[in-house]
């Protein structure tokens, strides 16, 4: 019970507050508004009765409400413009190359044989033909004279023969000098196989070059087919790298390059391409690329990972601010500034850089574009320029909307 009287005094003291606030509700007024009737706000006098609205005629046009307010003007919009210019941009495509030598050849051994000297110390340059290792070759010398001497008796008998011929001699038959000279030429072919077989023996340089790292030492024994050393004709580094599919309209032997090796911090070394493959690899979509880079100094190293770059300037389009393309659910588009008034342009984006873009569309060199204010436009808005003080803008704008208000009433 007690819980009873507490709820009824707190609905007494809501009611008590809301008819305070805002009076008692008038009902019947209410329900004659929603049914469109006109409510007298006092009764006819003279006791006359009340006469209802005459309805509009059919197709009559209702006259216009004037409730004293001005009519709204047209929407004035602050915005910044900027000038189109024409110029082209630098498309640069970036990739990690390996380096390697002009020329690399591992020189092996073809003969077999003890090393009785070697004649290169360390990781020194070389010159082709220099002689590197010299093999034990007794045996080969031996064989050698054996063959000379072979060579000279078998050619003394075939000038014998010839000359007791011109004297008429019947003692020689020619089945006999033509045993003999088969006899000489064999001499002399046996004769030069002992002299390469000598040769051999002497292990020359195939190229110009460094020499790398050779674990030989004089007394070994070594076996045909080792390798002895690696000679690396380094005066050209080849940087191999892959570009993507869409570079290849910029690949054209001798297109100049840009590189850098972590080896050697701030140095930019240039160079060229000299090949490229014929097809695109079709796991990586990427094409294979050789250049060359000059390296008389001798600053680089084959195997070094290298930085490269490659640039093509494209034709010129029109650069504006970043700010000023618009993105609609038709595309990207700018606002082109006429007067006081703007009109959409459709345009295709092709390159950014910071915040300048290059577009291309119906633009022409020094038509102006609106930057800060494009997502307030709408077809039909009037625009206000701000040059560099938006809020005299500002107040100017006000002002005529102001005079046009006053004009109005």
């Amino acid at each position: 019970m007690k819980h009873l009287y507490s709820i009824l005094i707190a609905s007494i003291l809501i009611a008590a507050a809301y008819l305070y606030q805002y009076g008692l509700p008038t009902f019947e007024s209410a329900s004659l508004q929603a049914q469109g009737e006109q409510v007298p706000s006092s009764p006819p006098a003279n006791g006359q009765a009340a006469t209802e609205p005459s309805s509009p005629a059919p197709g009559a046009q209702l006259p216009a409400k004037d409730d004293g307010r001005p009519r709204p003007e047209p929407r004035i919009v602050s915005v910044t413009v900027a000038e189109v210019d024409f110029k082209p941009y630098e498309v640069t495509y970036s990739a990690i190359g390996t380096a390697e030598a002009l020329q690399s050849v591992s020189v092996v051994s073809e003969v077999s044989g003890q090393i009785e000297k070697i004649h290169f110390d360390g990781t020194q340059s070389v010159s082709k033909g220099d002689v590197l290792i010299e093999l034990e070759s007794v045996t080969e010398q031996l064989n050698v004279e054996i063959a000379k001497a072979n060579f000279t008796k078998a050619e003394e008998s075939l000038k014998r023969y010839q000359l007791l011929r011109e004297r008429n001699s019947g003692v020689v038959t020619d089945v006999t000098m033509t045993e003999q000279e088969a006899t000489t030429s064999v001499a002399r072919s046996n004769l030069a196989l002992a002299e390469a077989n000598l040769t051999e023996r002497t292990i020359l340089a195939p190229i110009s070059g460094k020499l790398g790292l050779s674990d030989l030492q004089q007394g070994d024994y070594l076996a045909d087919e080792t390798a002895i050393v690696t000679i690396n004709n380094t005066e050209t580094i080849l940087v191999t790298f892959s570009l993507p599919e869409k570079a290849i309209d910029i690949l054209s032997i001798g297109k100049e390059i840009e590189t850098s090796t972590p080896a050697k911090p701030g140095m930019v070394f240039k160079g060229k391409v000299t090949a490229f493959d014929s097809q695109i690899d079709e796991s990586t979509r990427t094409v294979t690329v050789k250049a060359a880079i000059d390296n008389k100094d001798r600053l680089l190293w084959p195997g070094m990972t290298f930085s490269v770059s490659l640039f093509e300037e494209s034709d010129p389009m029109a650069v504006i601010p970043s700010m000023a393309l618009a993105w609609t659910r038709e595309g990207t588009q700018v606002w082109l500034a006429e007067g006081d008034t703007v009109r959409p342009v459709p345009v295709t984006f092709r390159h950014r850089r910071d915040d300048t873009i290059w577009i291309e569309g119906d633009l022409q060199q020094g038509t102006q574009v609106v930057v800060d204010g494009v997502h307030k436009l709408r077809p039909g808005f009037q625009i206000a320029v701000v040059d560099g003080d938006s809020s005299s803008i500002s107040s100017s704008a006000h002002s005529s909307q102001k005079s046009n208000q006053e004009a109005a009433q």
